[in-house]
């Protein structure tokens, strides 16, 4: 499933469109891109920039008779959506199909030279005009340990969860918030308000290690909770201690119960 480090993967591999002139758009599935119909406004437009928050790739347009930008598209990944360029897709283990299979593309732009598209088999993801970003919270590679604190102390909710609110932290997914508690030895079931400020620092800082360790080794699934160990009767590879399963914050968890307290 796309996560923040998947979806930034994708943002540079989007790189190249920048400053190319959309010449033809395909967005005719219903529910990938619920306004579909809208988007041939952009022909013409090109191409300025990629953004990224949290798990939200955005593309920003300028229109032949305008200044300045004047229409952005936001992609969203859902579980098995992957960004297609020229071809190529920065991931390929997420595909249930080849990187070439059109029956999977929800969503295509073409250029003078080249396309991006968005392949999606179960058709989670979706293409929709950019929204306010205001619903979202900082950037997990951003995010700031007082803001982190600060959260934690209001909410009741496991740590786990917390960290999975997309209006506390943008970006953040299943493997990876696993990943983070267990580098920083605290259980996903505490409650928030719990943790003491050592405790929420130690938290913010496994962030700041993971996000681009992981993103350096290819991805959420590289972390040394990988995904060959979530599986019953694993043992912890810090320890040896057999990992716990459980339901985290509506999500499959697992975490040792010997060093996370």
């Amino acid at each position: 499933m796309p996560e923040i480090l998947e979806v930034e993967m994708y943002r540079r591999s989007a790189e190249p469109v920048v400053d190319r002139r959309v010449r033809s758009i395909v967005a005719d599935d219903p529910i990938a891109c619920p306004d579909g119909e809208t988007f041939a406004s952009l022909v013409g437009s090109t191409v300025t920039r990629v953004s990224r928050i949290g798990k939200v790739m955005t593309l920003w347009f300028q229109s032949a008779d305008s200044e300045s930008e004047d229409a952005a598209l936001d992609l969203h990944f859902g579980m098995s959506g992957r960004l297609v360029v020229d071809g190529r897709s920065a991931i390929d283990s997420l595909v249930y199909g080849a990187s070439d299979n059109d029956r999977w593309s929800r969503f295509s732009l073409g250029f003078e030279s080249g396309f991006l598209a968005l392949s999606d088999p179960r058709r989670f993801g979706r293409v929709t005009w950019h929204r306010d970003d205001r619903y979202l919270g900082p950037d997990a590679f951003e995010v700031s340990a007082s803001h982190l604190i600060d959260i934690c102390a209001t909410r009741s909710a496991p740590v786990k969860a917390v960290l999975l609110d997309q209006g506390a932290v943008a970006g953040l997914g299943n493997m990876l918030v696993d990943e983070i508690l267990w580098r920083a030895g605290v259980a996903p079931n505490r409650r928030s308000r719990d943790l003491s400020r050592r405790e929420v620092r130690t938290v913010h800082r496994m962030i700041t290690v993971v996000l681009p360790e992981l993103l350096d080794k290819g991805g959420s699934h590289a972390g040394r909770l990988a995904a060959e160990l979530r599986v019953p009767g694993a043992a912890c590879p810090r320890c040896g201690t057999v990992l716990v399963r459980s339901t985290c914050g509506g999500r499959t968890t697992f975490h040792c119960p010997a060093h996370q307290a």
